[in-house]
């Protein structure tokens, strides 16, 4: 008799523990948050301390991200030594990285401390969630990646202004500390309760196929050497490298942005209202893209934040920053929950981590150039509306490009 149970999820008292998954991917993803989004927010008190120009601590955002690079190397860890190690592990990092930033005072410190977040991040990242969700889900993948990444826009809209709130009352160097051991108190018990795939505990995908064979093993999916000779793997690269152009750029810059043509405190309630969409398109975009072909889905998300960017680049005012914010969020929301489940759904389970891995790190090579080059376009002098029509081509090129992968 197999030992992985027949049932995608048990009838019994408990829910299916994919659930449980999900739940830790969520608070894994709100712990990302406050590196991948909060760290805009300490780029004005950072310039009044110690006078760094955008582009320099820009250059720090870029060397954060870097952590994709490490992507396939991730994927063999988690299968090698499991998800819930490395999640571990991540957690601890991140308390390393906030305390080193919060005593920092030179660049290389603050850059140190960057790198340290990104090699946190890729401990207990979007990368890894999307490996968990893949493993645990066969039906209902998009909704389930939905409510996993909803914890990076909760934590947007609920941290972020908590975050600026207390830099103002407490400065930014105890700010820093102390979301350190929050991170440590919170995430640590729940990354402990993480299994890295369901045969671990007598279970099945939820929704998965009749067993293929006599063991009980799920075998579904391509290889990473038959993916990365296919010219889907290739064109779902390119369509993502294209679309986060604007969405790594915008993470260090629209706060600083909004700074400029009204105020700080205009700054963190645009940002919140970027999470609030953000968090809407997470949920309801994991839902939609169970209901529709997904690369039809993130293609018409590509074209919504290409209408936004254009109206940007026409118009400077506080008002269009609010509409672009909702159409930015919504978009950058539904796509992050959908693109994953699309993988999965592409390539399968057998190999996601690897392929998954490989795809991420190509489009980190454009994620790391972002934000740095519109760093340095702003410091000479390059107006905003320029900027925002270059992110409005590559965006709208992505939505192609989503339209020329298979439909199902």
């Amino acid at each position: 008799m197999s030992a992985v149970t027949e049932q995608a999820a048990p009838r019994g008292r408990l829910p299916f523990y994919g659930w449980v998954i999900v739940a830790a991917g969520f608070c894994a993803q709100m712990i990302s948050s406050l590196s991948m989004q909060g760290l805009a927010t300490y780029m004005t008190p950072l310039r009044a301390e110690f006078g760094w120009s955008t582009g320099e601590m820009a250059l720090g955002r870029s060397v954060q991200t870097a952590d994709t690079l490490l992507g396939p190397v991730s994927g063999v860890l988690v299968d090698r030594f499991g998800a819930r190690m490395m999640m571990v592990a991540g957690t601890l990092v991140y308390l390393i990285a906030f305390a080193i930033f919060a005593f920092s005072s030179t660049l290389w410190e603050y850059y140190l401390a960057c790198l340290l977040m990104g090699i946190a991040n890729s401990l207990l990242g979007l990368l890894i969630v999307s490996q968990l969700i893949n493993a645990w889900f066969t039906s209902r993948r998009a909704t389930a990646m939905g409510y996993a990444v909803a914890g990076f826009a909760v934590s947007g809209f609920v941290l972020l202004p908590l975050i600026v709130w207390t830099q103002g009352q407490f400065g930014w160097r105890a700010t820093a500390l102390g979301t350190g051991i929050m991170i440590v108190l919170v995430g640590l018990p729940v990354m402990l309760m993480v299994r890295s795939m369901p045969e671990q505990m007598g279970l099945r995908p939820f929704g998965a196929k009749p067993l293929d064979d006599a063991r009980g093993e799920i075998r579904e999916g391509l290889s990473f050497s038959e993916a990365v000779r296919s010219r889907n793997f290739w064109v779902l690269t390119l369509a993502m490298s294209l679309a986060s152009v604007h969405q790594t750029a915008l993470m260090v810059h629209f706060f600083p942005y909004i700074e400029v043509i009204d105020s700080r405190l205009m700054a963190g309630t645009i940002i919140a209202l970027v999470n609030v969409f953000n968090l809407g398109g997470r949920l309801a975009g994991g839902i939609m893209g169970d209901m529709m072909p997904k690369g039809r889905f993130l293609a018409l998300g590509a074209v919504a934040t290409g209408t936004g960017l254009m109206l940007m680049s026409v118009s400077s005012g506080i008002v269009a920053a609010a509409v672009f914010a909702v159409i930015f969020g919504f978009s950058w929301g539904s796509r992050t929950a959908v693109s994953s489940a699309f993988s999965g759904e592409l390539f399968g389970r057998k190999a996601f981590g690897k392929i998954a891995g490989l795809s991420m790190t190509l489009v980190t090579i454009t994620a790391i150039a972002s934000p740095l080059v519109v760093g340095y376009l702003i410091d000479i002098g390059i107006a905003y509306p320029l900027i925002f029509a270059g992110m409005m081509i590559s965006t709208l090129a992505s939505a192609w490009l989503f339209t020329r992968l298979p439909q199902k």
